[in-house]
């Protein structure tokens, strides 16, 4: 079960870039640059596999 569940949801280090991701393409979206979301969340994805793959 541990085996099934890390697979569905990573670790505490996947969660917190894919939350950390989720929250500034949120409040980004809720400002007059929200036009900018489309270029900042790939940016931050890409910065959060990077990350990641280090640890």
């Amino acid at each position: 079960m541990q085996g099934f569940i890390k697979t569905i949801f990573g670790d505490k280090y996947t969660l917190s870039v894919a939350g950390a991701c989720i929250v500034i393409a949120v409040t980004l979206l809720h400002t007059p640059a929200a036009i900018m979301a489309g270029f900042v969340l790939p940016a931050c994805l890409l910065a959060g596999a990077a990350y990641l793959a280090k640890h």
